[in-house]
């Protein structure tokens, strides 16, 4: 097995095991189900499908539920092994930096992932007692292809705040205030004149981006967007462990 897969199993191994994990699991999924319960009689949203537009980012709650999860399971990853030692211990087995923030990213991502699979219950629910033709299944799978290429971007940027600290609430502050900043930075487009400014603005609007994929449309652009934030949060990780390495 390479180094950066012993490291996602012992890091998928410590979500499973810590307690932290499955409190975040319980807690979203009561979050969640409240949340969808509530769209769900909300009149606006009758109709099965408006409802889970709504499920899937069509709320400011979403995306803080969103910031705050990522922002918990993040915490950790980096920054614990360097405030308990544990960091300089692992660095000198046979694995580098890269390996480390890979291993630990996709271990985040996985279990991100493993926390809206259970959610898939609510579209069964609906599936089931929704009038014939009610629910289009196409928006639904966009729509969780969303949910997990956003928080993967998310991720990444937990994972920089918690290469850059000691601490684990330092690093979650740090994830929050950048992914808030992300997230009302798109908020700005309607107050921008410009016309270049407001496409460069409207390509950062989270909202924008999961609406689209909630209504079914997979916007290549997105996907382009997060995966460069992704290449460029774990690049500035690895940089960041690499530094002080060698202090």
């Amino acid at each position: 097995m390479s180094s950066w897969l012993a490291v996602l199993r012992k890091e998928l191994a410590g979500y499973l095991i810590q307690p932290l994990g499955w409190v975040v699991l319980t807690l979203f999924l009561l979050v969640q189900g409240y949340a969808f319960y509530l769209f769900l009689a909300v009149p606006q949203a009758a109709r099965a499908t408006s409802a889970m537009q709504l499920f899937f980012g069509g709320t400011f709650f979403h995306w803080l539920f969103v910031i705050v999860v990522v922002a918990t399971i993040t915490m950790r990853s980096l920054a614990e092994e360097r405030r308990s030692g544990t960091l300089e211990t692992l660095m000198t087995a046979p694995v580098t930096e890269l390996q480390v923030v890979l291993g630990k990213y996709v271990a985040a991502v996985a279990f991100y992932a493993c926390l809206w699979l259970p959610t898939a219950t609510y579209v069964l629910l609906v599936w089931l007692f929704a009038p014939p033709g009610a629910l289009d299944l196409g928006p639904i799978l966009s729509a969780y292809l969303g949910c997990l290429v956003i928080g993967a971007a998310c991720i990444s940027v937990g994972v920089l705040a918690s290469a850059l600290v000691r601490s684990q609430l330092v690093a979650a502050l740090l994830c929050c205030v950048a992914l808030a900043s992300l997230l009302l930075a798109g908020l700005l487009e309607a107050t921008i004149t410009t016309s270049t400014a407001r496409r460069v603005i409207h390509q950062l609007n989270l909202f924008a981006h999961m609406d689209d994929f909630a209504r079914g449309v997979v916007d290549t652009r997105h996907l382009v967007l997060h995966g460069s934030l992704v290449v460029f949060c774990l690049t500035a990780a690895v940089l960041a462990l690499g530094r002080r390495k060698w202090r």
